[in-house]
């Protein structure tokens, strides 16, 4: 019998954005002694460490939340990874390669069970089953060999649907969910804008501090997450603390959302109030919500967010001082194609010396770019999606209105604080 000719070995495709970060992170908790992933949720304190598992098994890319309490727990450089977990956010392109890790750790608990499992038993075992017929004799009937192959393929079919079907509810390059498929009970209506009712006043003189009376400022930024979404609640980790008295201004955009309500509380009992809420056509919903006189937050504290289902959600909470209540809202929306965003359709009344807070979440075309009285905040960006903010001091009694350049899908909230 002639030597049978050697075929070239198969090679690898290459690693996902996810695995390729997944395995630095792998690495990661190697260089730190390999710490269990129980200890590492304790040192984390907010992640679960079934959590923190799964960020290094490399199935889904893990929210920057998730990432950074598993950097810090294994005493990594958190710049240096955002920027990394940044590249592999950014249009699946990988993180800087490095030699391969070991294997993914196994805790004694062990991870879920993967979505896949029952679509894939199904499958093979109806080609078992095919497979195990008996052949045909004397005395048994003869079945046509189409009907063998018409039920594997049947079988294989249903199989691989299920899982695609499974795979693209949980993966987050799934397509957005259209208005039809929206659960009937995210159809309530979302919360009245602070702007129509009494605007929130100031906590009692006693909470507040002596900054109250100075000059509107930005203070610090204090959360931020943005990711695909896997549920409808996020809990966001307080980076850094919260002066007693000071206002905390939540921005945010879900894209391809449901309609349904939004709320967002802390840990210390402080209750967001949503002030400016609009929707373009795509379904891209972009809001400000804010809590005025709000209680002291330190590291030890969280926000709560939850929201309608949605495709990706972006978040940032930021502290302002010498607020306490809303003066007036603007908002409006617009189409790609464009060369500009402007709430000026909807202007708000604002006097000298008001605090004017604008945010625009786009998708594609170029970044949003307020216009140079404005002092922009790190925007937050997940693919083409980004979510900008800024704020000035207005300098003239007149209508305010948010303006800049895009040539992005667009909806923009300004809220004038006072």
């Amino acid at each position: 019998m002639a030597e049978q000719e050697s075929q070239p070995a198969e090679r690898d495709p290459a690693p996902s954005a996810a695995e390729a970060l997944a395995a630095e992170l792998r690495r990661l908790r190697l260089e730190a002694g390999q710490p269990s992933f129980r200890t590492m949720a304790k040192t984390a304190g907010s992640i679960s460490h079934t959590t923190l598992y799964e960020a290094a098994s490399g199935s889904r890319l893990p929210s920057w939340t998730t990432t950074r309490a598993y950097v810090r727990a294994c005493g990594g450089d958190e710049a240096e990874w955002h920027r990394r977990w940044t590249a592999a956010a950014d249009e699946g392109s990988a993180p800087p390669a490095l030699p391969a890790p070991p294997a993914p750790p196994v805790e004694p608990s062990g991870p879920p069970v993967p979505a896949n499992t029952t679509a894939d038993t199904r499958a093979d075992s109806t080609a078992a089953s095919v497979a195990a017929e008996p052949p045909a004799g004397p005395g048994r009937g003869r079945r046509p060999i189409w009907t063998h192959a018409f039920c594997l393929l049947l079988g294989v079919a249903l199989g691989v649907g299920s899982t695609l079907a499974v795979v693209g509810f949980r993966t987050p390059d799934a397509p957005p969910p259209s208005a039809h498929g929206c659960p009937s009970g995210d159809t309530e209506s979302a919360p009245a804008e602070a702007a129509a009712r009494p605007a929130p006043g100031p906590r009692p003189a006693a909470a507040r501090t002596a900054t109250d009376d100075s000059a509107p400022s930005w203070a610090s930024r204090v959360a931020f997450d943005q990711q695909a979404v896997s549920s409808t609640e996020v809990v966001l980790p307080v980076l850094s603390p919260v002066t007693p008295g000071d206002a905390l201004v939540v921005t945010m955009m879900l894209t391809s959302t449901c309609p349904g309500a939004v709320t967002v509380t802390d840990s210390r009992g402080d209750r967001f109030r949503i002030v400016g809420d609009v929707t373009d056509s795509l379904r891209h919903r972009v809001l400000l919500l804010a809590a005025f006189g709000a209680a002291a937050l330190t590291a030890e504290d969280s926000i709560r967010v939850a929201h309608p289902r949605a495709s990706k959600y972006h978040v940032a909470v930021d502290e302002f001082r010498g607020v306490s209540a809303v003066r007036a809202v603007g908002r409006a929306s617009g189409d790609a194609g464009g060369t500009t965003f402007s709430t000026a359709a909807n202007a708000a009344a604002c006097a000298p010396g008001d605090l004017l807070v604008s945010t625009v979440g786009s998708n594609s075309g170029s970044a949003p770019e307020f216009g140079t009285s404005w002092t922009s905040l790190p925007a937050l960006r997940l693919s083409s999606y980004r979510l900008t903010t800024a704020h000035r001091i207005a300098t003239d009694p007149d209508h305010c209105a948010a303006t800049g350049q895009t040539t992005s899908q667009w909806g923009a909230v300004l809220a004038v604080l006072r």
